[in-house]
């Protein structure tokens, strides 16, 4: 997904009227088709922003290697997410409360 920095920057050449597509999307790394859908009115100038309200960066969809897990995920980790849901279901199947839909054992394999 694009970046709303960058959505934003291809809109503003757009507007500027002094680039082809073409070289827009040379200069910002990103395809013809994604120029063109702005340029066209497809695509709405919406794009991802981080979790402090700041621009997304190319670096924040590397997956990193997770210090819990060791598995090379996108942070936050979404197998030890899984995996802490897994354990609280489990504990709570324990003291007697209901489980969550599809408990009934279907899915054998562990996460831990």
């Amino acid at each position: 997904m694009l970046s709303l920095g960058l959505v934003r920057e291809v809109e503003r050449l757009l507007a500027e009227k002094q680039l082809s597509q073409r070289k827009i999307a040379i200069l910002l790394g990103v395809s013809r088709g994604a120029v063109g859908a702005i340029a066209a009115g497809r695509r709405g100038i919406w794009g991802k922003e981080s979790a402090t309200g700041e621009q997304a960066d190319a670096a924040d969809l590397l997956p990193d290697r997770c210090r819990s897990c060791g598995f090379l995920v996108i942070m936050p980790c979404v197998v030890c997410q899984a995996r802490d849901y897994r354990r609280r279901k489990k504990v709570a199947g324990q003291s007697g409360q209901r489980g969550y839909p599809g408990q009934h054992g279907s899915f054998s394999r562990d996460l831990n």
